[in-house]
């Protein structure tokens, strides 16, 4: 029983691939049941431009990215299932780059698929979708420590995420609320199309896999009668390298309509089109400022079209959430003031100091 314990311990702290996936899936499942109104997944859109302390704080709802960096559509169905597990959310908002990479290597990447299940608590769920993946290394997807075995070598550096896993459980919940950005920006170099995307409605088929995976995702949704599901694509500068991508996503849409479902392309969107290029910490990603105005944006559009309406909180739910408030405001008045100062980028996440400085790109 001793040795089950410390192996347990051993497994969840220190023995695992700890980032940023962890600390957010893991502090997902530490949110009391039922008690998120709206929950986001997909990949890392889903959690670095849509802040849940600043919804909150704006339309009284609660909120949390189910997500994971470079997030699998085959993992697509597991996350449902899970959210369904876990919460009752009003309204479940999946962002569909999973389902646009224009080859399957992602599928298959294990870093990809790992980003996810390996932060999933052991159920049925989980094992259904470990048996899918149809791998050799089974036992290492059950027992990450066989995977992780050598982890410990990663210390003392990785000691900032092992901090603060160790600090969330204590505290029993997170105080960005899975919320992940940064004060980079892009450049104006006249390489992007967002302006003319906007009546543009060109397509391109999806691989021959991820329209089977989206179809299947689609069809659950349906026959198990969750038609609580909203479908967006987030904002993106558009070059010309990723046309094809842009096009995919119209395809996506008219798939998703054909099933009965709603779905927002906000890369041909006048208002979130309007975002300058200094506004995004990558061509993919929105940084702290927009994701700021695009949280505003789009929690209007769940409240006013959706019906997402306020949560009825206790005492200390209702304190929690007033905290994650502050301090999301905390951090983005210390974020912006360091960012005025200096050149170099500043990553906001979850960790013991709720930032960290990285070098410029």
């Amino acid at each position: 029983m001793a040795a089950t314990a410390v192996l347990y311990v051993l497994q969840e702290y220190v023995l695992c691939h700890l980032d940023h996936n962890r600390l957010r899936i893991d502090g997902y499942y530490l949110e009391e049941e039922n008690t998120l109104d709206v929950v986001f997944t997909g990949a890392s859109e889903a959690y670095s431009d849509f802040s849940p302390g600043l919804a909150y704080e704006k339309f009284g709802f609660t909120s949390f990215p189910y997500a994971s960096a470079s997030a699998t559509a085959g993992a697509a169905i597991t996350q449902i299932k899970e959210i369904k597990r876990t919460q009752n959310p009003q309204l479940i908002v999946m962002e569909i780059n999973p389902f646009l990479y224009p080859d399957d290597r992602n599928e298959t990447k294990e870093g990809s698929i790992r980003n996810y299940i390996d932060n999933v608590p052991l159920n049925q769920n989980k094992i259904e979708y470990i048996k899918s993946l149809e791998t050799a290394d089974e036992a290492e997807y059950y027992l990450p420590f066989i995977k992780y075995h050598s982890s410990w070598s990663e210390y003392p550096g990785g000691i900032k995420f092992l901090g603060a896993l160790v600090q969330q459980h204590i505290r029993g919940y997170t105080l960005l609320k899975g919320y992940k950005s940064n004060t980079g920006s892009c450049r104006e170099d006249g390489s992007y199309l967002n302006d003319k995307l906007i009546s543009d409605d060109s397509e391109l088929p999806l691989t021959e896999d991820s329209d089977n995976k989206l179809r299947e995702l689609l069809e659950y949704l349906n026959d198990n009668d969750i038609k609580n599901v909203l479908f967006i694509r987030a904002p993106h500068l558009v070059r010309q390298n990723d046309y094809e991508s842009f096009c995919m996503a119209n395809r996506a849409g008219k798939i998703i309509n054909s099933y009965g479902f709603d779905f927002i392309n906000f890369e041909r969107d006048e208002i979130t089109m309007s975002y300058p290029a200094s506004e995004y910490y990558n061509v993919q990603h929105l940084n702290i400022y927009s994701s700021a105005k695009f949280t505003e944006y789009l929690g209007t559009i769940l409240t006013e079209r959706y019906g997402v309406h306020k949560s009825e909180l206790n005492e200390k739910q209702t304190e929690r959430w007033n905290q994650a408030v502050e301090y999301y405001h905390k951090l983005y008045r210390c974020i912006d003031a360091l960012n005025q100062e200096g050149s170099q980028m500043l990553e906001i996440e979850e960790d013991l100091y709720g930032m960290r400085m990285m070098e410029p790109y």
